[in-house]
Protein backbone atom coordinates (compact mmCIF):
# COMPACT_ATOMS: atom_id res chain seq x y z
CA UNK A 1 0.00 0.00 0.00
CA UNK A 2 1.01 3.41 -1.30
CA UNK A 3 2.45 5.17 2.77
CA UNK A 4 0.77 8.56 1.77
CA UNK A 5 -2.67 6.43 2.25
CA UNK A 6 -1.66 5.53 5.82
CA UNK A 7 -1.79 7.83 8.58
CA UNK A 8 -2.95 11.29 9.37
CA UNK A 9 -2.14 12.18 5.75
CA UNK A 10 -4.29 9.18 4.28
CA UNK A 11 -7.18 10.68 6.36
CA UNK A 12 -7.03 13.98 4.78
CA UNK A 13 -6.47 12.30 1.31
CA UNK A 14 -9.54 10.36 2.17
CA UNK A 15 -11.78 13.26 3.11
CA UNK A 16 -10.91 15.58 -0.04
CA UNK A 17 -11.67 12.32 -2.17
CA UNK A 18 -14.72 11.87 -0.80
CA UNK A 19 -15.72 15.89 -1.02
CA UNK A 20 -14.73 15.73 -4.61
CA UNK A 21 -16.88 12.89 -5.67
CA UNK A 22 -19.59 15.37 -4.23
CA UNK A 23 -18.61 18.07 -5.78
CA UNK A 24 -19.15 16.37 -9.05
CA UNK A 25 -22.11 13.90 -8.06
CA UNK A 26 -20.25 11.10 -8.40
CA UNK A 27 -21.90 7.68 -6.89
CA UNK A 28 -20.13 6.08 -3.31
CA UNK A 29 -18.67 3.33 -4.74
CA UNK A 30 -15.81 1.35 -3.94
CA UNK A 31 -14.88 1.34 -7.63
CA UNK A 32 -15.31 4.89 -8.32
CA UNK A 33 -13.51 5.61 -4.62
CA UNK A 34 -10.71 3.98 -6.09
CA UNK A 35 -10.61 6.57 -8.62
CA UNK A 36 -10.89 9.34 -6.64
CA UNK A 37 -9.05 8.71 -3.76
CA UNK A 38 -5.63 8.28 -6.51
CA UNK A 39 -6.67 12.06 -7.65
CA UNK A 40 -6.53 13.29 -4.42
CA UNK A 41 -3.58 11.95 -3.30
CA UNK A 42 -1.89 12.28 -6.75
CA UNK A 43 -0.28 8.64 -6.76
CA UNK A 44 -1.34 7.68 -10.54
CA UNK A 45 0.23 10.80 -12.44
CA UNK A 46 -1.82 9.28 -15.68
CA UNK A 47 -5.14 9.02 -14.12
CA UNK A 48 -4.99 12.42 -12.80
CA UNK A 49 -3.93 13.50 -16.29
CA UNK A 50 -7.16 11.81 -17.82
CA UNK A 51 -9.62 13.72 -14.36
CA UNK A 52 -8.48 17.08 -15.05
CA UNK A 53 -8.69 16.88 -18.67
CA UNK A 54 -12.01 15.79 -17.83
CA UNK A 55 -12.89 18.23 -15.66
CA UNK A 56 -11.62 21.40 -17.53
CA UNK A 57 -13.81 20.06 -20.29
CA UNK A 58 -16.56 20.49 -18.20
CA UNK A 59 -18.52 17.01 -18.93
CA UNK A 60 -20.33 15.14 -16.52
CA UNK A 61 -19.16 12.22 -14.54
CA UNK A 62 -21.81 9.68 -15.75
CA UNK A 63 -22.14 5.93 -14.67
CA UNK A 64 -20.33 5.19 -18.39
CA UNK A 65 -17.27 7.34 -17.74
CA UNK A 66 -16.59 6.02 -14.37
CA UNK A 67 -16.72 2.63 -15.04
CA UNK A 68 -14.58 3.22 -17.69
CA UNK A 69 -12.27 4.89 -16.07
CA UNK A 70 -11.93 2.10 -13.45
CA UNK A 71 -11.49 -0.08 -16.11
CA UNK A 72 -8.59 2.08 -17.39
CA UNK A 73 -6.78 2.15 -14.38
CA UNK A 74 -7.68 -0.63 -11.80
CA UNK A 75 -9.08 -3.68 -14.02
CA UNK A 76 -5.87 -5.01 -14.75
CA UNK A 77 -3.67 -4.40 -12.01
CA UNK A 78 -6.45 -6.40 -10.54
CA UNK A 79 -4.85 -8.96 -13.21
CA UNK A 80 -1.38 -8.26 -12.62
CA UNK A 81 -1.80 -8.57 -8.28
CA UNK A 82 -4.15 -11.72 -8.69
CA UNK A 83 -1.00 -13.01 -11.21
CA UNK A 84 1.99 -12.27 -8.67
CA UNK A 85 -0.24 -13.40 -5.35
CA UNK A 86 -1.04 -16.77 -7.61
CA UNK A 87 2.64 -17.19 -8.32
CA UNK A 88 3.98 -16.37 -5.04
CA UNK A 89 0.80 -19.17 -3.74
CA UNK A 90 2.73 -21.68 -5.94
CA UNK A 91 5.97 -20.57 -4.77
CA UNK A 92 4.74 -21.94 -1.35
CA UNK A 93 3.05 -25.12 -2.71
CA UNK A 94 5.95 -26.45 -4.94
CA UNK A 95 8.16 -25.68 -2.11
CA UNK A 96 6.52 -27.41 0.60
CA UNK A 97 6.04 -30.88 -1.97
CA UNK A 98 9.72 -30.19 -2.67
CA UNK A 99 10.04 -30.78 1.03
CA UNK A 100 7.96 -33.90 0.87
CA UNK A 101 9.73 -35.30 -1.86
CA UNK A 102 13.19 -34.63 -0.03
CA UNK A 103 11.85 -36.22 3.38
CA UNK A 104 10.54 -39.42 1.25
CA UNK A 105 14.12 -39.68 -0.47
CA UNK A 106 15.55 -39.99 2.68
CA UNK A 107 13.13 -42.44 4.11
CA UNK A 108 13.86 -44.40 0.93
CA UNK A 109 17.46 -44.72 1.94
CA UNK A 110 16.72 -45.38 5.41
CA UNK A 111 14.58 -47.98 3.97
CA UNK A 112 17.47 -49.26 2.01
CA UNK A 113 19.83 -49.34 4.77
CA UNK A 114 17.00 -51.26 6.72
CA UNK A 115 16.67 -54.09 4.47
CA UNK A 116 20.21 -54.03 3.85
CA UNK A 117 21.09 -54.59 7.93
CA UNK A 118 18.31 -57.32 7.87
CA UNK A 119 20.34 -59.20 5.57
CA UNK A 120 23.18 -58.89 7.52
CA UNK A 121 21.39 -60.21 10.66
CA UNK A 122 19.36 -62.93 8.73
CA UNK A 123 22.94 -64.12 8.38
CA UNK A 124 24.57 -63.57 11.71
CA UNK A 125 21.27 -64.49 13.75
CA UNK A 126 19.69 -67.59 11.96
CA UNK A 127 17.74 -68.44 15.38
CA UNK A 128 14.19 -67.55 16.06
CA UNK A 129 14.74 -64.67 18.28
CA UNK A 130 16.78 -63.28 15.68
CA UNK A 131 14.17 -63.45 13.06
CA UNK A 132 11.65 -61.92 15.18
CA UNK A 133 13.89 -59.04 15.94
CA UNK A 134 14.08 -59.08 11.97
CA UNK A 135 10.51 -59.57 11.26
CA UNK A 136 9.66 -56.15 13.60
CA UNK A 137 12.35 -54.29 11.99
CA UNK A 138 11.03 -54.90 9.02
CA UNK A 139 7.39 -53.71 10.20
CA UNK A 140 8.31 -50.98 11.25
CA UNK A 141 10.51 -49.44 8.26
CA UNK A 142 7.76 -50.38 6.12
CA UNK A 143 5.00 -49.22 8.44
CA UNK A 144 7.37 -46.00 7.99
CA UNK A 145 7.61 -45.71 4.25
CA UNK A 146 3.26 -46.17 4.28
CA UNK A 147 3.25 -43.00 6.24
CA UNK A 148 5.55 -41.04 4.27
CA UNK A 149 3.91 -42.10 0.89
CA UNK A 150 0.59 -41.28 2.32
CA UNK A 151 1.38 -38.04 3.32
CA UNK A 152 3.39 -37.01 -0.02
CA UNK A 153 0.03 -38.63 -2.27
CA UNK A 154 -2.07 -36.12 -0.17
CA UNK A 155 0.39 -33.11 -0.66
CA UNK A 156 0.29 -33.74 -4.36
CA UNK A 157 -3.27 -33.89 -4.32
CA UNK A 158 -3.57 -31.04 -1.79
CA UNK A 159 -1.33 -29.18 -4.63
CA UNK A 160 -3.02 -30.00 -7.55
CA UNK A 161 -6.42 -28.81 -5.76
CA UNK A 162 -4.68 -25.62 -5.13
CA UNK A 163 -3.58 -25.09 -8.97
CA UNK A 164 -7.25 -25.41 -9.74
CA UNK A 165 -8.23 -22.91 -7.73
CA UNK A 166 -5.57 -20.79 -8.92
CA UNK A 167 -6.67 -21.35 -12.25
CA UNK A 168 -10.24 -20.64 -11.59
CA UNK A 169 -9.77 -17.83 -9.87
CA UNK A 170 -7.46 -16.13 -12.84
CA UNK A 171 -10.06 -16.99 -15.35
CA UNK A 172 -12.43 -14.93 -13.13
CA UNK A 173 -10.37 -12.36 -12.56
CA UNK A 174 -9.40 -12.17 -16.18
CA UNK A 175 -12.90 -12.24 -17.79
CA UNK A 176 -14.13 -9.60 -15.35
CA UNK A 177 -11.39 -7.35 -16.55
CA UNK A 178 -12.37 -7.76 -20.26
CA UNK A 179 -16.03 -7.11 -19.49
CA UNK A 180 -17.30 -3.92 -19.90
CA UNK A 181 -19.03 -2.52 -16.41
CA UNK A 182 -21.78 -0.87 -18.06
CA UNK A 183 -23.23 -3.30 -20.12
CA UNK A 184 -21.61 -6.64 -19.69
CA UNK A 185 -20.60 -6.98 -22.92
CA UNK A 186 -16.56 -7.48 -24.37
CA UNK A 187 -14.85 -4.49 -23.56
CA UNK A 188 -12.19 -2.56 -25.98
CA UNK A 189 -9.43 -5.32 -24.45
CA UNK A 190 -11.12 -8.00 -25.37
CA UNK A 191 -12.67 -6.72 -28.70
CA UNK A 192 -8.81 -6.17 -30.04
CA UNK A 193 -7.99 -9.39 -28.07
CA UNK A 194 -10.81 -11.25 -30.48
CA UNK A 195 -10.11 -9.21 -33.77
CA UNK A 196 -6.56 -10.30 -33.61
CA UNK A 197 -6.77 -14.39 -33.23
CA UNK A 198 -9.88 -14.05 -35.26
CA UNK A 199 -7.85 -12.37 -38.33
CA UNK A 200 -4.73 -15.66 -37.13
CA UNK A 201 -7.71 -18.04 -38.12
CA UNK A 202 -8.31 -16.09 -41.37
CA UNK A 203 -5.07 -16.19 -42.40
CA UNK A 204 -4.30 -19.70 -41.71
CA UNK A 205 -7.57 -21.62 -42.95
CA UNK A 206 -8.97 -19.05 -45.37
CA UNK A 207 -12.01 -18.66 -43.52
CA UNK A 208 -14.08 -15.32 -44.23
CA UNK A 209 -13.84 -12.52 -41.29
CA UNK A 210 -16.15 -9.91 -41.21
CA UNK A 211 -15.94 -6.85 -38.96
CA UNK A 212 -19.28 -4.58 -37.75
CA UNK A 213 -19.27 -1.22 -36.37
CA UNK A 214 -21.97 0.52 -34.76
CA UNK A 215 -22.55 4.03 -33.82
CA UNK A 216 -25.75 5.14 -31.76
CA UNK A 217 -27.38 8.13 -33.63
CA UNK A 218 -27.16 12.15 -32.18
CA UNK A 219 -26.04 10.41 -28.76
CA UNK A 220 -24.52 13.37 -27.72
CA UNK A 221 -27.40 15.06 -28.27
CA UNK A 222 -29.84 12.55 -26.74
CA UNK A 223 -27.29 12.81 -23.36
CA UNK A 224 -27.49 16.50 -23.15
CA UNK A 225 -31.35 16.59 -23.00
CA UNK A 226 -32.38 13.68 -20.89
CA UNK A 227 -29.45 12.90 -19.00
CA UNK A 228 -26.55 10.71 -18.79
CA UNK A 229 -28.12 7.80 -16.56
CA UNK A 230 -30.88 7.92 -19.63
CA UNK A 231 -28.24 7.91 -22.16
CA UNK A 232 -26.50 4.77 -20.38
CA UNK A 233 -29.91 2.82 -20.50
CA UNK A 234 -29.76 3.57 -24.22
CA UNK A 235 -26.04 2.51 -24.70
CA UNK A 236 -27.13 -0.91 -22.77
CA UNK A 237 -30.27 -1.28 -24.82
CA UNK A 238 -28.30 -1.06 -28.04
CA UNK A 239 -25.62 -3.38 -26.43
CA UNK A 240 -28.61 -5.57 -26.21
CA UNK A 241 -29.71 -5.68 -29.50
CA UNK A 242 -26.26 -6.64 -30.93
CA UNK A 243 -26.34 -9.84 -29.07
CA UNK A 244 -29.55 -11.01 -29.62
CA UNK A 245 -28.91 -10.72 -33.38
CA UNK A 246 -24.90 -12.00 -33.73
CA UNK A 247 -23.81 -15.57 -33.62
CA UNK A 248 -22.63 -17.38 -30.81
CA UNK A 249 -19.23 -17.37 -32.04
CA UNK A 250 -19.33 -13.86 -32.59
CA UNK A 251 -17.54 -11.02 -30.37
CA UNK A 252 -19.82 -8.39 -29.29
CA UNK A 253 -18.06 -5.48 -28.00
CA UNK A 254 -18.16 -1.63 -26.58
CA UNK A 255 -15.41 -0.06 -28.89
CA UNK A 256 -15.68 3.15 -26.91
CA UNK A 257 -18.61 5.54 -25.49
CA UNK A 258 -21.47 4.94 -27.83
CA UNK A 259 -19.32 2.95 -30.26
CA UNK A 260 -19.45 -0.80 -30.44
CA UNK A 261 -17.74 -3.50 -32.55
CA UNK A 262 -18.59 -7.37 -33.40
CA UNK A 263 -16.30 -10.06 -34.11
CA UNK A 264 -17.36 -12.30 -36.74
CA UNK A 265 -15.08 -15.29 -37.61
CA UNK A 266 -16.19 -17.98 -40.32
CA UNK A 267 -19.21 -15.15 -41.46
CA UNK A 268 -19.30 -13.90 -45.10
CA UNK A 269 -20.07 -9.74 -45.54
CA UNK A 270 -23.47 -10.34 -47.26
CA UNK A 271 -24.09 -12.83 -43.84
CA UNK A 272 -22.91 -9.96 -41.44
CA UNK A 273 -24.80 -6.95 -43.62
CA UNK A 274 -28.06 -9.20 -42.94
CA UNK A 275 -27.21 -9.09 -39.51
CA UNK A 276 -26.09 -5.58 -39.32
CA UNK A 277 -29.60 -4.80 -41.07
CA UNK A 278 -31.75 -6.81 -38.08
CA UNK A 279 -29.73 -4.91 -35.66
CA UNK A 280 -30.62 -1.68 -37.10
CA UNK A 281 -34.29 -2.48 -37.45
CA UNK A 282 -34.67 -3.82 -34.10
CA UNK A 283 -33.03 -0.80 -32.26
CA UNK A 284 -35.27 1.39 -35.03
CA UNK A 285 -38.21 -0.03 -34.21
CA UNK A 286 -38.20 -0.13 -30.44
CA UNK A 287 -40.24 2.93 -28.46
CA UNK A 288 -38.26 3.79 -25.29
CA UNK A 289 -39.32 5.01 -21.84
CA UNK A 290 -36.93 6.71 -19.46
CA UNK A 291 -37.05 4.70 -16.74
CA UNK A 292 -37.05 7.12 -13.86
CA UNK A 293 -40.46 8.81 -15.55
CA UNK A 294 -41.78 6.55 -17.53
CA UNK A 295 -41.22 9.61 -20.28
CA UNK A 296 -41.07 8.64 -23.94
CA UNK A 297 -38.15 8.75 -25.64
CA UNK A 298 -39.10 8.41 -28.87
CA UNK A 299 -37.18 5.84 -31.36
CA UNK A 300 -33.42 6.16 -31.56
CA UNK A 301 -31.40 5.22 -34.54
CA UNK A 302 -28.23 3.50 -35.30
CA UNK A 303 -25.52 3.72 -38.12
CA UNK A 304 -23.29 0.72 -38.95
CA UNK A 305 -20.25 0.14 -41.08
CA UNK A 306 -19.52 -3.62 -42.18
CA UNK A 307 -16.37 -5.03 -43.54
CA UNK A 308 -14.72 -8.11 -44.79
CA UNK A 309 -11.35 -8.97 -44.38
CA UNK A 310 -8.83 -9.32 -47.34
CA UNK A 311 -6.04 -11.26 -47.47
CA UNK A 312 -2.52 -9.57 -46.01
CA UNK A 313 -3.84 -6.30 -44.74
CA UNK A 314 -3.81 -5.30 -40.80
CA UNK A 315 -6.25 -5.04 -38.58
CA UNK A 316 -5.68 -1.36 -38.32
CA UNK A 317 -6.48 -1.24 -42.18
CA UNK A 318 -10.02 -3.92 -41.42
CA UNK A 319 -11.01 -1.09 -39.01
CA UNK A 320 -10.04 1.85 -40.79
CA UNK A 321 -12.36 0.55 -43.73
CA UNK A 322 -15.18 -0.45 -41.51
CA UNK A 323 -15.13 2.71 -39.39
CA UNK A 324 -15.12 4.57 -43.33
CA UNK A 325 -18.11 2.38 -44.08
CA UNK A 326 -19.91 4.11 -40.74
CA UNK A 327 -18.70 7.52 -41.60
CA UNK A 328 -20.22 7.44 -45.30
CA UNK A 329 -23.55 5.53 -43.19
CA UNK A 330 -23.83 8.90 -40.90
CA UNK A 331 -22.73 11.65 -43.23
CA UNK A 332 -25.58 10.50 -46.16
CA UNK A 333 -28.60 10.24 -43.58
CA UNK A 334 -28.00 8.05 -40.31
CA UNK A 335 -29.86 4.99 -39.73
CA UNK A 336 -28.35 3.16 -42.09
CA UNK A 337 -25.48 0.39 -42.88
CA UNK A 338 -23.15 0.43 -45.38
CA UNK A 339 -20.62 -2.26 -46.58
CA UNK A 340 -17.66 -2.98 -49.15
CA UNK A 341 -19.92 -4.53 -51.12
CA UNK A 342 -22.72 -2.19 -51.20
CA UNK A 343 -22.60 1.39 -53.28
CA UNK A 344 -25.59 2.70 -51.68
CA UNK A 345 -26.02 2.64 -48.53
CA UNK A 346 -28.93 0.44 -46.99
CA UNK A 347 -31.83 2.25 -44.72
CA UNK A 348 -35.20 2.46 -43.62
CA UNK A 349 -36.12 3.77 -47.19
CA UNK A 350 -34.50 1.02 -49.15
Amino acid sequence: MNGRLLGKEGREFAHKALELMDQFDVAPTPENYAVWICFASDTNPELCETLRTHIEAGEAFSETVNAELFEQYFQWKAIQDAILESGNLMSRELGAVKQSLEAAERDTVAYGKALEGATHELVASPDAAGMKRLVESLVSATARMQRRSQALEDKLQATSNEVTKLKTHLERVREEAMTDALTGIANRKRFDEALRRARRASESDGTPLSLILCDIDFFKRFNDTWGHQTGDQIIRFVAGCLTRHSLEHHVVARYGGEEFGTVMPNTDTATATEIAEKIRKTVESKKLLRKSTNEDLGNITVSLGIAGYRDGESIEELIERSDANLYKSKTEGRNRSTSDESTDSRSAAA
